[in-house]
């Protein structure tokens, strides 16, 4: 462990890229799917999660692939090594929180790209978002004229920009209303908890 380990995390902006990607999302990444999540070359991937590692913010995991209903784990004979965020890591609990915390300066770019999609009424953000993965959605999106081609075209930028999947629903307004009106689950576990409204503009929420 470096002995300025804060002034060496920092020094890199593809390194936060890579590292959203592992905080964001609790699952094994190999440096292929690393990169492809978080923008960069599958050579800067590797650089910085071989850094990561060495530092004890990611660790080496095995790949669990399901089949038929039951789980396999395959270990020492797959193409390609994979990693996951290290649990224990002494400053990881901080790691995340800050990096959650730091998130919502460019949650305001992403109505620019979602607005390709449609009339905006409501976005609001959830789930991975807030740091909380048992939420139903991370993303909910609201409103008028949304061609579901062009929506997840816009979804799989915003995955790009912060490095991990993202789990959205879309209604129409009129669906939105009549869903909060009978107390539609999705909706009530999402609005009951933790969540950032991003646009609001009829008043919805």
């Amino acid at each position: 462990m470096a002995e300025d380990f804060l002034g060496d995390f920092m020094s890199s902006s593809a390194r936060a890229k890579v590292l959203r990607v592992f905080v964001f999302d609790p699952g094994v990444f190999t440096v292929s799917l690393a990169a492809k999540r978080s923008g960069v070359s599958t050579r800067v991937a590797a650089e910085e999660i071989k850094k990561l590692e060495q530092w004890g913010v990611v660790k080496k995991a095995k790949f669990i692939i399901t089949v038929g209903g039951s789980s396999k784990t395959i270990a020492g004979k797959q193409k390609e090594l994979a990693w996951t965020m290290n649990q224990s890591f002494k400053h990881g609990s901080a790691i995340s929180k800050f990096v959650h915390e730091i998130s919502p300066v460019e949650h305001k770019n992403m109505l620019t790209g979602l607005r390709k999609a449609g009339r905006l009424s409501a976005v609001v953000l959830s789930g991975g978002f807030v740091g909380d993965a048992s939420r139903p959605a991370d993303l909910i999106i609201v409103g008028e004229g949304m061609s579901e081609s062009r929506l997840e075209t816009a979804v799989k930028a915003l995955e790009s920009e912060v490095g991990r999947e993202i789990r959205y629903a879309a209604f129409s307004t009129t669906e939105f209303k009549y869903r909060m009106t009978i107390q539609d689950r999705l909706l009530r576990d999402t609005l009951d908890f933790p969540h950032i409204v991003l646009l609001d503009k009829t008043r919805l929420l």
